[in-house]
């Protein structure tokens, strides 16, 4: 998931009333309601998948001419279960399928069928479910609920300008896959990929200085060598964020839910024989930086200027990852249950990392792979029956890991192209390039030396020791793209343009052979390819004098050959205040292929109530 976000788009804007003078108010109540369509999670047929809400209250203050109080404050969260939603998920391997190639289904609103473990011969179609209370009200008040509070005061004669609390500060020209807005952290959790760009990045505490090197005196240096009009941005971020996400896991050792948009719990399968891998669980801890420390910030700082008749910027940025890396920890035997109930279970044992490995590797895989048999899995590796039809079963234990460090360089340019009057009206496209480099970016091996010294493949591989389990790299990423107002010859009542925007990133990771896209979705062979090719196009258009907006954004996902549509109506037929949004979303992809195969199980019709004051 190095380049989740891959979609951007318009979220309504709050309305504002001034109140006093110098200080308005504004906000927004909405309410959607989504029916989820792909058989992954609704078993046929459609459900109720996703029931989000938001309440937002925003104010500006202007107590002096030069100085700015803004505060953004926001509460959500997902109804979904209140409104009786009953989808589910796929989860560990169920032992008793063929080859152990099927999964245990889930209810993803924590409704299981208890977790009590039968014989091998009959096991309960849908052991347990999941909790997912955490998703009804998004309210931890610094992380959830304040949006930007922060004073922003400005020089007179615009020499600089001061901001500091709580706020965002997007970077870049490319919309949607970030190559330079890499200041925030994403939000996934209620719209993946298809979030709206402003309300998925999360804001941190932070100071940002704006200087007109021009103004100060100190811009002849670049006009002398042709950079007009420099402006510099210093960003001082002590506040971390890692990118918010869910990955649907049945466990009872992590039994938390994203719901619709919770990232699917990985197949566990033996790349070597194909087999599924059965009576395996994982725990998965997060293990980050200090969440504010003032001498281990994000730095960065943007150069921009004018150049060759367009904008351009030079960016830099010292921080810390916004997704991690899947380091192996050890496991705990849970010896007594067969689905990883170590609250139903004769005993918990812990096993440290070096046993747990050499297990795995020495035992559990040479009797996978020689076409053990549930039985043999628990009596030759388990060590169990127990007495009375109770078996065992394994809970890994990973930590998701922040603390590399992340380490980028880039630079963008657009230009409005006019001296190319292009169509029926003669307009002239906006063309943008960015590019970025990033210094030893860590990912998890597909391919990786046990210590026994083989080399496994696949969900094998990440049952090593970190020191084997992990590389560094250097990427380089480039965009180029083009926004036109189209005119159509042959549409002789077109009274108002069709805005349209293209763009192609290639993402190029030299010695990346034998990496993972993104740990934990290894199963299914998903290596990160050396070149990656993505493709968008955005085109809306307002029909019936403005009233009705409409909307369509699709990506390509060219070496994994997937595919996603977002189609957006805005009806504006009920004055300034109410806004009803039809939103259908589709991926059509593999599993566990990049970025569109983790979400494919996401399919969904949303239909929404914007109210805005």
């Amino acid at each position: 998931m190095s380049a989740l976000v891959l979609a951007a788009g318009l979220s309504p804007a709050a309305a504002e009333v001034e109140i006093a003078d110098g200080l308005t108010i504004g906000g927004r109540l909405k309410q959607g309601i989504a029916l989820a369509y792909d058989n992954k999670v609704t078993g046929g047929g459609v459900e109720i998948g996703q029931a989000a809400y938001l309440i937002e209250l925003t104010s500006a203050w202007r107590p002096a001419a030069n100085v700015t109080v803004t505060g953004d404050f926001w509460l959500r969260g997902d109804l979904y279960r209140e409104f009786g939603g009953e989808l589910t998920g796929r989860g560990i391997q169920d032992y008793s399928s063929p080859d152990f190639r099927d999964q245990f289904r889930y209810r993803l609103d924590g409704r299981g069928a208890g977790t009590a473990a039968g014989p091998l011969a009959d096991p309960p179609r849908m052991p347990f479910g999941s909790e997912d209370e955490q998703n009804v009200f998004l309210s931890d008040f610094n992380d959830e609920m304040i949006r930007e509070l922060a004073v922003k005061v400005t020089d007179p004669e615009n020499r600089y300008a001061l901001k500091i609390g709580k706020f965002v500060r997007a970077w870049g020209q490319s919309d949607g896959l970030r190559l330079l807005d890499v200041l925030h952290a994403q939000d996934y959790r209620q719209k993946f990929i298809f979030g709206d760009s402003d309300e998925m990045r999360i804001p941190s505490w932070m100071t940002a200085v704006d200087l007109d090197l021009g103004r100060l005196g100190l811009g002849d240096a670049f006009e002398a060598i042709g950079l007009d009009k420099p402006r510099l941005e210093l960003i001082y971020m002590p506040e971390y964020h890692h990118s918010r996400f869910v990955i649907n896991n049945p466990t009872p050792g992590d039994a938390t839910s994203g719901g619709l948009y919770g990232l699917p719990y990985p197949l566990l399968a033996d790349k070597a024989s194909g087999r599924g891998v059965p009576f395996f669980g994982a725990s998965l801890s997060d293990n980050e930086p200090d969440r504010f420390s003032l001498s281990e910030p994000t730095l960065g700082g943007r150069l921009k200027f004018d150049v060759l008749g367009g904008e351009g910027t030079l960016n830099a940025l010292y921080g810390y990852q916004d997704m991690p890396i899947v380091k192996l920890t050890g496991a705990q035997a849970i010896i007594g249950n067969a689905l990883h109930d170590g609250g139903n279970a004769v005993m918990v044992a812990p096993l440290d990392l070096a046993t747990t490995e050499a297990v795995v590797q020495g035992l559990y895989v040479p009797t996978l792979r020689a076409g053990g048999t549930a039985q043999d899995i628990q009596t030759n590796v388990l060590g169990c029956p127990y007495p009375g039809g109770s078996f065992c079963s394994v809970n890994v234990q990973f930590d998701l890991d922040y603390r590399f460090r992340r380490k980028l360089v880039g630079g963008s340019f657009s230009r409005d192209m006019a001296e190319w009057q292009l169509g029926p009206k003669g307009v002239s496209p906006v063309l943008r390039t960015e590019f970025a480099y990033e210094f030893d970016k860590p990912f998890n091996r597909a391919v990786a030396t046990t210590v026994l010294g083989t080399r496994e493949e696949g969900t094998a591989a990440l049952i090593v020791d970190p020191a084997r389990g992990v590389a560094e790299r250097d990427q380089m990423s480039f965009m180029i793209g083009a926004d036109y107002f189209l005119w159509l010859p042959f549409w002789e009542t077109q009274d108002t343009s069709i805005f349209t925007s293209v763009q192609f990133f290639t993402i190029l990771t030299p010695n990346g052979e034998d990496l993972l896209f993104q740990a934990p979705y290894a199963a299914y062979g998903a290596k990160l390819h050396k070149v990656q090719n993505y493709g968008t196009l955005l085109a809306s258009h307002n029909f019936d004098d403005g009233r009705l907006g409409a909307e369509v954004l699709v990506v390509y996902d060219l070496q994994n050959d997937g595919f996603a549509v977002r189609q957006r109506l805005d009806f504006n037929y009920f004055g300034d205040h109410w806004r009803p949004r039809i939103e259908l979303t589709h991926f059509e992809a593999s599993p566990e292929q990049g970025v569109l195969g983790i979400a494919n199980q996401s399919d969904n019709i949303e239909f929404s109530l914007t109210a805005q004051f």
